[in-house]
């Protein structure tokens, strides 16, 4: 069953053994009960930067070129990527509109230093044509070389920021099973910072178990790993 912030907040009073009633609420706290929200909010960033292949990390994009527009910013594209933490340079993939998915291929990537030292000079001056690679900018952009001369439909994948919880209802975007690592881990500050060892060794060894169980539903197979990540 899926846990709430909040249902977190109250999981991980609970397992605390903290005095004192629940809090029915992620904001107006104050003293403990602020610490432990922030150990909730915390501990869920924490988990999603253990690894940077999750699954649950993973998304998919999809958009359309401009003809005679190079650059394309994540969060100015039709459809906006506002999550995006990195691009997987290897998922590019590239079809004419006019003609469909019939006419779909590979992009190929350019890291931004080569791109510079081949390509920069006289940019303006080669003829608009069906893109054949593309690299992505110091600003995040992707840049197309050549420029398109036509709508192309550009599809890939990439990885997601980190999701951070702040209302009561937010929902950590895992899967249900494993939402109690977010307490565990959040009983591992608490432990930490109360002198608390029985409850410090419990969080441990409950968050250890949990993980091992979480690598293995929420990792990649070697061969299926992220082609490139940047």
């Amino acid at each position: 069953m899926s846990m709430t912030y909040l249902q977190l907040l109250q999981r991980t009073h609970y397992e605390s053994g903290t005095s004192g009633s629940a809090p029915t609420a992620v904001t107006g706290l104050t003293g403990k009960l602020l610490r432990m929200a922030n150990w909730v909010q915390q501990g869920w960033v924490d988990i999603q930067n253990e690894r940077p292949n999750w699954k649950f990390s993973w998304g998919e994009f999809t958009f359309d070129t401009i003809s005679g527009t190079r650059d394309y910013s994540p969060t100015a594209m039709a459809a906006p990527i506002t999550d995006l933490k990195h691009w997987d340079t290897g998922s590019f993939l590239i079809y004419k509109d006019s003609i469909g998915a019939s006419d779909q291929n590979e992009l190929e990537f350019m890291p931004w230093s080569e791109w510079r030292s081949g390509y920069r000079n006289q940019m303006t001056a080669r003829p608009n044509d069906r893109p054949q690679l593309f690299t992505l900018t110091p600003a995040n952009s992707v840049r197309f070389e050549p420029v398109p001369d036509a709508v192309y439909n550009i599809a890939g994948e990439y990885s997601k920021l980190s999701q951070v919880l702040a209302a009561d209802g937010d929902i950590p975007t895992l899967p249900d099973d494993y939402h109690m690592i977010i307490v565990w881990q959040a009983l591992k500050f608490y432990g930490f910072f109360e002198d608390a060892p029985d409850v410090l060794d419990m969080a441990e060894t409950n968050f250890e178990n949990m993980l091992v169980k979480l690598e293995d539903n929420q990792l990649p197979a070697f061969d299926e790993d992220f082609k490139g990540l940047a």
